[in-house]
């Protein structure tokens, strides 16, 4: 009996020093998992800071961009090898009369060249020229003449003119392109200001936008 008492009293020893060890390791692997959970919350928050700063960089680089693009117009239409060898020389002679501008005012272009790409077919469409002029209110007065005129026309071909984008910007640009039709039909004013913000003029009241969804909303609350 004392020996079964003994091994009784082993046995019941070598249990609580399991039952300790398991308590031991059950607070290890909650201590553990404790550790795994901050780690990954750190590892998401530092993915989400990456992410931030990656987009942030992006975007001032597609900004960077497009101040060096301030003073250039994007002009489609001319057809292929119509300029010569001095695209200058041939836009410097055609731009004033073509828009309507004062011909005692130089253009000053400072370069002038087709858009990168293979010299296309004649059957498509030709490669726009890019101008960057030297002075930033002769582009604007570019422009301006474009939007008042609606279509320019030379020998017979459609003559357009654009600022020099940005791919990014032109779709955030693009996403508008709706809610304007919507705006234009109704006869309300507007003007897209840099980089992508739709200003609205109704009544006398001019409202800022930076999204369609926005000019969506400011459409819905007008009578029919």
């Amino acid at each position: 009996i004392k020996k079964i008492f003994h091994v009784l009293h082993k046995l019941s020893n070598d249990f609580e020093g399991f039952k300790n060890d398991l308590q031991s390791l059950h607070t290890s692997v909650n201590n553990l998992g404790s550790k795994i959970k901050a780690a990954e919350a750190r590892i998401s928050q530092i993915e989400d800071e990456n992410s931030l700063q990656d987009s942030q960089a992006i975007s001032r680089i597609d900004d960077l961009e497009n101040r060096s693009h301030r003073n250039n117009v994007r002009i489609l239409g001319f057809p292929e090898g119509i300029e010569g060898n001095n695209p200058c020389a041939f836009l410097s002679k055609i731009l004033p009369d073509l828009q309507g501008l004062d011909s005692a005012e130089p253009l000053e272009i400072e370069r002038a060249h087709r858009s990168l790409g293979q010299h296309p077919p004649p059957d498509k469409r030709p490669r726009a020229f890019i101008v960057k002029l030297l002075r930033y209110p002769t582009r604007e007065k570019i422009l301006k003449a474009a939007r008042e005129k609606g279509r320019s026309t030379w020998q017979g071909n459609n003559i357009s003119f654009y600022p020099d984008l940005s791919r990014d910007l032109q779709q955030r640009r693009q996403r508008f392109t709706e809610v304007r039709h919507q705006l234009l039909d109704r006869g309300i004013r507007y003007g897209m200001f840099y980089p992508a913000t739709l200003r609205v003029t109704f009544n006398g009241v001019a409202s800022a936008y930076t999204s369609p969804e926005e000019v969506a909303a400011f459409i819905k609350t007008l009578p029919p």
